[in-house]
């Protein structure tokens, strides 16, 4: 399997988030010294929402590369991969109560993207998942289009939003399963997660770029994933 690359693969890779200015590469923040947005979450929802991000090797992706955009920088949430990346559906937030995000990538293997809000209130963030809802009917399709860099490479694609149950830590929202397809090829089988606990919306995501498993398979894996995060304590 060829790695996706160009627009569309950047905006698989990027889903979830934009942010104001460059990107901060960096290596994972200590949970020791949090960031200042770090400090305002656990004051107002006694939890340290950053700190419940898993690393590398809990992630499955240990000695993949790491990237870390500082607490304060996001300001929208890119609910999920278009078949047209032009047109990528996402709500504004305000960058003020962005936590950190992170994304682990191993290639041809996988690529985790972790990051979070912290609204002043249950009631903001249920205002927030609304908006999300509304634009959810852009991430259900199943079509094909060219890649807007290389037309020569068509992209076929699945994508299919359903409910997130209440789970057994309290959150609850929209789940959504993608899979994409390059000139016929199976690319990759991704798990969105987006998800609201009290004030805390959480935007999760995994790219699995195994080639030979089923894509059910690896659903289940990318969900098992993700629920780590949502277990993991703060």
């Amino acid at each position: 399997m060829t790695m996706y690359v160009g627009l569309f693969g950047l905006a698989m890779a990027a889903c979830g988030a934009s942010t104001d200015g460059a990107s901060h590469p960096s290596t994972r923040p200590s949970t020791a010294h949090p960031t200042p947005i770090a400090h305002s979450a656990k004051a107002a929802t006694d939890e340290d929402v950053a700190s419940s991000f898993l690393d590398p090797a809990e992630a499955g992706l240990a000695g993949g590369e790491t990237r870390t955009i500082p607490a304060g920088t996001l300001s929208k949430l890119s609910i999920c991969v278009p078949l047209n990346p032009l047109n990528t559906p996402e709500v504004a937030v305000n960058k003020r109560y962005a936590t950190a995000k992170e994304e682990i990538t191993v290639p041809y293997k996988g690529h985790l993207t972790q990051q979070g809000w912290v609204l002043p209130s249950e009631a903001a963030a249920s205002a927030l998942m609304k908006q999300v809802t509304r634009r959810l009917p852009q991430c259900r399709y199943n079509g094909s289009a060219s890649d807007p860099v290389d037309p020569t490479r068509r992209i076929s694609g699945i994508s299919n939003p359903k409910t997130y149950e209440p789970d057994a830590f309290g959150w609850h929202g929209h789940q959504i399963e993608q899979l994409m397809n390059v000139n016929g090829e199976r690319a990759s089988v991704s798990t969105v997660l987006i998800l609201q606990r009290g004030p805390v919306v959480l935007a999760l995501d995994y790219v699995n770029y195994t080639e030979k498993a089923p894509a059910q398979t690896l659903r289940t894996y990318n969900l098992s994933v993700l629920r780590r995060v949502l277990a993991h304590p703060a």
